[in-house]
């Protein structure tokens, strides 16, 4: 698959988790689920493509094993030294075919194993997600309205706790949306900022805290990516969305 390809997927499964989250569903949970739907395709485009590999490598087959049939009773029965050579030359075609087919069949199921793997880690992952939605709220997991100083951002960040790994997804004014990674540890929140166009582009630091009984994170924030004109630090603070 080309890396145009990749990109259009990968700006597929963004999209998706940001429409899923405006209709109120777990944003990280339908981007696990729209890889899951990926690799499958992948995975039968793949076993496709080794099904075709597998035809051609029998046709091969059989041609090596006719066409060294043919030269060894062209020599029995007393065939010149012309036609030996010509008969030679057709069989070293015939096993290069048939070693390319090898190594094409052989790459394929390299591929396949890997995919196969990757698709039982993403299909854990939705299982697991999904028998945490029955448990208790933690105090991270959810929507967060943000607002980002300098500059008047405002958007959401989609957080989902994991032990103290910290996943998600954002959208911010301007245009920005991307993914989210980190830790959270004893009200302590660490998020990496991974924006689609421009990449790692910021580290935001912070603490959970209480405010007139309402929970908000609040925080500074450092550029990774020092585009010129851009500031490069300021503060932020989240507001757990509260549904109807």
């Amino acid at each position: 698959m080309s890396h145009k390809h990749i990109t259009a997927l990968a700006t597929g499964v963004l999209l998706l988790a940001c429409s899923a989250a405006a209709q109120g569903r777990d944003p990280v949970l339908e981007m696990f689920k729209a890889q899951r739907d990926i690799e499958k395709r992948l995975l039968g485009a793949d076993l496709a493509t080794m099904e075709r590999v597998q035809d051609q490598l029998r046709g091969a087959c059989d041609r090596l094993v006719r066409l060294g049939d043919d030269l060894l009773r062209a020599q029995k029965d007393g065939e010149d030294l012309g036609s030996f050579t010509a008969r030679s030359a057709d069989l070293r075609h015939a096993e290069a075919e048939v070693n390319d087919l090898v190594a094409s069949a052989q790459q394929l199921r390299t591929t396949i194993g890997a995919r196969r793997a990757y698709l039982d880690q993403v299909l854990a992952e939705i299982r697991r997600m999904e028998e945490a939605t029955q448990a208790t709220p933690d105090d991270l997991s959810g929507r967060w309205i943000v607002a980002v100083e300098p500059g008047s951002f405002s958007g959401a960040f989609d957080l989902r706790l994991d032990g103290t790994i910290v996943t998600g997804v954002y959208q911010l004014s301007g245009g920005w949306k991307g993914s989210l990674r980190g830790t959270f540890i004893d009200g302590d929140v660490r998020l990496e900022r991974i924006d689609s166009q421009q990449g790692f582009v910021a580290v935001y630091t912070g603490r959970l805290v209480t405010r007139d009984t309402e929970k908000r994170l609040e925080g500074t924030w450092d550029a990774t990516n020092l585009a010129a004109g851009l500031p490069t630090s300021g503060t932020w603070v989240a507001r757990r969305e509260v549904r109807p």
